[in-house]
C-alpha cells in the first residue's frame, strides 16, 4: 500500500485529533449546562432532548467521516495495472552557425558559447520534442540525426566548434537547404520547424528567398536567434599559434565582424517563424512561446505498469459513516419530537445527509483525469476536434482508460491524424467491450494512413488483420467486410502494379476492378469506400459514355461504399462503445 499524496495523511495526523477533541469538549460542556438546568433522567423523560450513548455514537461516526475522507483524499494505491503512454512532441532541426565570425567576442565570454546556451535554453524548454543539428559554415551538414534523446543534442552542441569545418566562411542558404533536404524525409507537415543560430553574416551570392523555398512549401517554419552585437568585434585568428591575435582581411585589415539582423529577420518573415537577439532573456522568451505555437504529434507509445488507485475504499466507508450519522439523527427525531413537528424533520436531516454526500461525490468526480474527459466529450460534440484530442490526452495521461483511448482515436480520426488515431485504438481495444468497434476503427485509420504512405504495403497488412479481428467478434457486420474488401483489393493493386496508387488514380468504386473514368479527383468531397478512399482520375471519357449496366453499378458501388465515408453518421446511441461513423 501506498499513497500519491502522503502529505494529506500528515495533515489528517493533525485534523483529525484536533477535531475529535473538538467534539468531544463540546459534548462535555452541554452535559455540565444539561446539569446545571435539570436533573438529566427527568429532563429525558419531558423534552426532546437526544439520548447521550446516541450523542456520542453520532460524534464518533462524524470523526470517522473526516479520517476515511482524509484518506482517501491520500489517494491510497494497491497493486498495479497495465497502462499505455503516449509520448508527443514537434521535430526541430537545430540549424547551427560554426563560422570563423562565431568566435569574436563581442558578447561574453564569444558568440559560440552564449549560441550553444541560447539553442539549448530554446530546445529544452519542450522536453517532448524530437531534435536534431545541423552544423554549418560554407558548407552544411548533418551532425545529430532527429532524436528524442535532448541530452545528446548537448552533448553536440558542447563539443562544436568552427574546427570542424574545412570552410570558415558563412552560408546560411545553404544550411537552409540542406534543412529542407533532411525534412524531405522526417517528420510530418505542421509538427516541423528549424531552430537558426548565427550572427546573420552570409555570403553575398546567397539568395535567403530561394534557400526557404523547399521549407516554405512544407510550412516548416524557421526561428532565428541573432547571435553578437550590431557593434561587432575583430575576428580572432584561428589558432593559439598564429602570428597575431587577429584574423586580416586580403588587404590587411582586421577583419571585423557584426550581427546581421536584416537577412535573419528575412528568413523568420517568409517561412512565419520568429526572430529574436539570443543575449536578450526577454526576446528569447518570445521566441520560445512562439516556437511552441508549432502543433505536436504523437511520436513513441510504451506500455508501462503503474499503481492501482484504491480511493473509491475509504470513501465509501466515509459516505457509510455519514449515511449512519443521518440514520441515527433521523431515528432520534422520530422519537423524540412533538407530532406536529415530523413532517419537518426529514427535511433537515436529509439535508444533512446530502449536502456532505454531494460534496464528497463531487470529490470523487473531479478525481484525476474525469474533467478532462468530460471537457473532451464535450468538445467533441460541438466539433472543436483538436481541442476535444487535447483534453483528452490529458484525461489520458492522468488515467489511461480504454474507454478515454477510443474517444481520443475518434478525436484524432476526425482531424485526419490517423496514425495517432491508431495508437489510441489499439490501446482501446484492450478492452473486450471495446474490443470489436475499436479494431474496426483502427483498420479504418490504417487505411486512411496508406494513403499517403511512401511505402504503404504494412500499414495495409495491418489494417487487413484488424478488419479480420472485427469479423471474428462480430461476423455480421457488413461494413467491415465491406472495408476489408477494399483494403485487400487496394495491397493487391499495389503488388501488381509495383507501385502506391496514392492520390490522382482512378477511384476505387464499388467492388472488384471498377474504376469508372469520367469524374475529376476532388480530394475534399470524393466519396470512397473508406473515409474518402479514392480519387477520380484527372481526365477521362464523358459520363453520358456510360451504358445502363455500368451506371447501376456504380450508384450501388457508391451507396455501398458510403457505408464508412469520412461524413459518416454519428451513432444514434452515444454508447462509448458504438462506431462513431
Amino acid at each position: 500500500m501506498s499513497f500519491a499524496w502522503p502529505l494529506v495523511l500528515l495533515v489528517a495526523l493533525v485534523a483529525v485529533p484536533l477535531i475529535g477533541r473538538t467534539l468531544l469538549r463540546a459534548e462535555r460542556r452541554r452535559r455540565a449546562e444539561l446539569r446545571e438546568f435539570g436533573e438529566p433522567a427527568v429532563l429525558a423523560h419531558g423534552s426532546t432532548l437526544a439520548d447521550e450513548r446516541r450523542v456520542v455514537r453520532r460524534r464518533w461516526l462524524q470523526v470517522a467521516a473526516v479520517a476515511l475522507g482524509l484518506l482517501a483524499l491520500a489517494r491510497p494505491q494497491l497493486g498495479e495495472r497495465q497502462a499505455e503512454f503516449a509520448r508527443t512532441g514537434r521535430d526541430v532541426l537545430v540549424v547551427f552557425d560554426l563560422s570563423r565570425s562565431m568566435t569574436v567576442t563581442d558578447v561574453a565570454p564569444s558568440r559560440l558559447e552564449v549560441a550553444r546556451r541560447a539553442a539549448w535554453e530554446t530546445v529544452s524548454a519542450e522536453r517532448g520534442d524530437r531534435v536534431g543539428l545541423v552544423v554549418f559554415g560554407g558548407s552544411a551538414f548533418l551532425q545529430l540525426p532527429l532524436t528524442t534523446d535532448q541530452a545528446a543534442l548537448k552533448l553536440f552542441l558542447d563539443a562544436a566548434s568552427p574546427d570542424d569545418l574545412g570552410d570558415p566562411s558563412t552560408d546560411i542558404g545553404n544550411a537552409l537547404a540542406t534543412a529542407a533536404k533532411i525534412f524531405e524525409h522526417e517528420g510530418e507537415r505542421g509538427h516541423r520547424a528549424v531552430l537558426l543560430v548565427s550572427d546573420g553574416e552570409t555570403e553575398e551570392h546567397s539568395d535567403l528567398v530561394k534557400a526557404t523555398a523547399g521549407l516554405r512549401e512544407e510550412g516548416i517554419p524557421v526561428f532565428a536567434l541573432g547571435v553578437g552585437t550590431t557593434g561587432g568585434g575583430p575576428v580572432p585568428a584561428d589558432s593559439s599559434e598564429a602570428p597575431e591575435k587577429f584574423h586580416r582581411d586580403h588587404i590587411g585589415r582586421i577583419a571585423m565582424s557584426r550581427l546581421e539582423e536584416g537577412g535573419l529577420r528575412q528568413v523568420a518573415r517568409l517561412t512565419g517563424g520568429a526572430y529574436a537577439r539570443a543575449d536578450r532573456a526577454a526576446d528569447r522568451s518570445s521566441l520560445q512561446a512562439a516556437l511552441a505555437t508549432v502543433r505536436t504529434r504523437t511520436l513513441a507509445s510504451e506500455q508501462s505498469k503503474e499503481r492501482a488507485d484504491r480511493f473509491q475504499w475509504p470513501l465509501a466507508l466515509a459516505v457509510g459513516a455519514l449515511l449512519g450519522d443521518a440514520a441515527l439523527a433521523a431515528t432520534a427525531a422520530r422519537r423524540r419530537r412533538p407530532v406536529q413537528l415530523r413532517a419537518a424533520m426529514p427535511a433537515r436531516a436529509a439535508a444533512a445527509v446530502v449536502l456532505p454526500l454531494l460534496l464528497l461525490l463531487l470529490g470523487a468526480g473531479c478525481s484525476r483525469g474525469a474533467l478532462d474527459a468530460r471537457k473532451g466529450e464535450r468538445l467533441y460534440a460541438s466539433g472543436d476536434f483538436a481541442a476535444s484530442a487535447k483534453a483528452l490526452d490529458e484525461a489520458l495521461a492522468a488515467d489511461s482508460t480504454p474507454a478515454r483511448a477510443y474517444r481520443a482515436g475518434n478525436a484524432y480520426y476526425r482531424l485526419k491524424r490517423y496514425e495517432d488515431a491508431a495508437v489510441r485504438y489499439r490501446r482501446a481495444a484492450t478492452s473486450p467491450a471495446l474490443r470489436q468497434p475499436s479494431v474496426f476503427n483502427l483498420g479504418n485509420a490504417l487505411v486512411r494512413a496508406a494513403e499517403d504512405a511512401p511505402e504503404r504495403g504494412q500499414l495495409l497488412l495491418d489494417a487487413i488483420a484488424a478488419y479480420e479481428e472485427a469479423l471474428r467478434l462480430q461476423p455480421g457486420d457488413a461494413d467491415a467486410k465491406w472495408n476489408l474488401e477494399i483494403a485487400v483489393k487496394r495491397l493487391t493493386d499495389d503488388r501488381t502494379s509495383g507501385g502506391s496508387s496514392g492520390r490522382g488514380r482512378n477511384g476505387d468504386y464499388g467492388r472488384g476492378n471498377m474504376n469508372v473514368p469520367g469524374y475529376e479527383g476532388n480530394p475534399d468531397n470524393a466519396s470512397g469506400a473508406m473515409a474518402g478512399g479514392g480519387y477520380g482520375a484527372g481526365e477521362g471519357e464523358s459520363v453520358e459514355e456510360l451504358d445502363a449496366d455500368q451506371a447501376r453499378q456504380l450508384l450501388e458501388s457508391v451507396q455501398r461504399e458510403q457505408l464508412a465515408s469520412h461524413e459518416g453518421r454519428p451513432s444514434p446511441k452515444g454508447a462509448v462503445g458504438a462506431r462513431d461513423w
